[in-house]
């Protein structure tokens, strides 16, 4: 039976899952990067313990190993998302009171450690799940598009809302007692509770065809066993070990190292999201038309280039990092989504969920792997007063000159591998 998807219920649901990745994404904006790493910093963390519990985001990919038990019982998913993406939300809104605890500075960073690795915890777990829901409301000859669209939404709305909360922290941090903090908290809290009422807009349909229970070992053979899921998951660990060498690393440098200003940074990151606004839809129509590996072949041709700016970008010549975030914030639009639409494409319909958990766990493990690697390359620099034979060179430098490296290699085997398998939309 052909699905309607045009009527007023998946218009509804697809509608509502726009809204409420939105969301999500100015809850994202607010706990990561520069936002983050200004709190870290304010109750006494050093740079490498804020790299790498910026990098936590990776190490909580393996909680999606949960995952796969619980598809093979669940076959609707309305309560179970809802009530995740609410605990983690409350999670993410907590770090903002941890300045404010009567606690040691080592017993504020534990707890801002713990917050964070719980909110990561629920929410990836609850990935898959939301993700498979969401799209269930989007015809499959559609769904990079959709994609593209639902992501124009969130950066051009994002904008006025990173622009907003960089100007109102900057001004609150100029009166000090915290003020910026409670403010942010207080924007998520809000956006926290918009976000849960977007899930009850969305009706509850089941994520996989049958209302059988599956067997756990049988989910994994299937997944396993696809060549394609195994490419791809390899393929986006390769990418995830990059990317994740520099990403935790870099709020600290900008502001730090750089001299850059929090709003300054943030309209870098303004501009960097209208980049990546204006190439959204384009990747998405190409996606659809010649294939999802494709379309991360070249996002990850963007990422390159980044990387490679990064490798010049000092002090001296801080004038890069502007290129160097715009290229990285717009290769994303070839690599977000289609890092999920290749599992959709190379793994049978009833498998999806797990699959996308299982490959997210890999990620996961690549990218945490990456995080104390690039963690290293840090501290390697600071021992030696950011100097090699006899040039200044800061580790953030050395960090992009070896993530430029394994982009390279990623490249290669997108090309060679991944972009000659064969792709289905179902």
């Amino acid at each position: 039976m052909m699905t309607d998807y045009g009527s007023p219920r998946f218009r509804r649901g697809r509608g509502a899952y726009v809204a409420q990745c939105t969301l999500e994404y100015f809850i994202s904006i607010l706990s990561t990067d520069v936002f983050l790493s200004k709190l870290l910093k304010s109750i006494g963390c050093s740079d490498a313990f804020t790299g790498v519990l910026s990098s936590v985001i990776s190490f909580a990919f393996l909680f999606q190993l949960l995952t796969v038990p619980l598809a093979a019982r669940l076959t609707r998913v309305k309560k179970t998302v809802t009530a995740l993406d609410a605990a983690s939300q409350l999670l993410f809104t907590s770090i903002y009171a941890v300045p404010f605890l009567p606690i040691g500075a080592s017993g504020k960073a534990a707890a801002a450690a713990a917050a964070l690795l719980l909110g990561y915890f629920t929410l990836y777990l609850n990935n898959s799940f939301a993700y498979k829901w969401g799209n269930a409301f989007v015809a499959p000859e559609n769904r990079a598009r959709f994609s593209a669209g639902k992501e124009m939404v969130s950066l051009f709305t994002g904008i006025f809302f990173t622009l907003g909360a960089g100007f109102a922290s900057d001004a609150l941090e100029e009166k000090g007692n915290g003020g910026q903090f409670l403010f942010l908290g207080g924007v998520m809290a809000v956006a926290a509770l918009l976000n849960l009422f977007c899930f009850t807009r969305m009706e509850d349909l089941p994520i996989r065809d049958t209302e059988e229970n599956q067997n756990v070992r049988e989910i994994l053979r299937r997944v396993f066993g696809s060549r394609g899921f195994r490419a791809a998951a390899f393929l986006t660990a390769l990418t995830e070990f990059a990317r994740y060498t520099v990403v935790g690393f870099l709020g600290t440098y900008k502001t730090e190292q750089l001299g850059l200003s929090l709003s300054r940074v943030q309209m870098i990151n303004v501009l960097a999201s209208m980049g990546r606004f204006a190439v959204s839809r384009p990747f998405g129509v190409y996606s659809d038309k010649n294939g999802y590996a494709r379309g991360y072949f070249y996002g990850n041709l963007l990422t390159a280039a980044s990387f490679l700016c990064g490798i010049f970008t000092a002090p001296g010549t801080k004038w890069l990092i502007i290129p160097a975030t715009v290229l990285f914030h717009m290769s994303y639009a070839g690599t977000n989504q289609n890092t999920f639409q290749m599992i959709y494409a190379f793994v049978d319909n009833d498998a999806v969920a797990p699959a996308l958990a299982l490959a997210g766990s890999i990620r996961g493990v690549s990218g945490f792997c990456a995080s104390l690697f690039g963690s290293a390359l840090l501290k390697t620099a600071e021992r030696r007063a950011n100097t090699l034979f006899g040039r200044t060179v800061y580790g953030q430098q050395l960090q992009h000159a070896a993530a430029f490296l394994f982009i390279l290699a990623a490249l290669a085997y997108n090309r060679l591998v991944v972009c000659r398998l064969k792709e289905e939309k179902k």
